[in-house]
């Protein structure tokens, strides 16, 4: 018995399904997982303001209570299950707003700590600046950079620096000084 060699012919592979791959399936799969994680880890308030339907919801608050690494690997692929059910879009803009709004803060302390940096350096025309700016913190601006001035070139501690940090903190900043 011969190996009977078949023939194919190109117009039995143009009706070839075109749909996802397995590695786009298995990628698209870690995604909602690790969308998942993204959510729980924001905290059980944010997971219930989500409104998610009950099983993911009830499946994200429960991962916190999981003790074990294999097992909580195995319940996240349950979440990305679970998520494939419905549109993820919204918990990808609460993720995203969740982001940025940390780095907004962390770039807003990052100006702040520069302003300080310039004022305790000297920068007399910034203090003029802010003193006119917030007369009623004016005079407490003032001594706090003069005194963290002080510490500066004496080596001390950075009391003052700190509380005129705290101070700045307080002050509506709105604009790049």
């Amino acid at each position: 018995m011969g190996k009977k060699n078949k023939i194919y012919r190109p117009e039995e592979f143009d009706e070839a399904y075109e749909g996802p791959s397995r590695t786009q399936l298995k990628k698209d799969m870690r995604e909602l997982q690790q969308l998942g994680i993204d959510l729980a880890a924001l905290g059980d308030a944010t997971i219930k303001e989500a409104n998610l339907p009950p099983e993911v919801e009830e499946a994200l608050l429960l991962i916190k209570k999981i003790p074990k690494h294999e097992a909580t690997r195995r319940h996240m692929q349950y979440v990305g299950k679970l998520m494939r059910t419905f549109d993820t879009s919204h918990v990808q803009e609460i993720v995203e707003a969740a982001k940025n709004g940390h780095s907004i803060k962390t770039a807003g302390f990052h100006r702040l700590e520069i302003i300080r940096e310039r004022l305790i350096d000297g920068n007399d025309d910034l203090l003029q600046e802010l003193f006119d700016t917030y007369p009623e913190n004016g005079q407490r601006l003032r001594q706090l950079t003069l005194g963290a001035r002080r510490e500066k070139a004496k080596g001390k501690p950075p009391k003052d620096s700190r509380a005129l940090f705290k101070l700045l903190r307080t002050l509506p900043l709105d604009r790049e000084n």
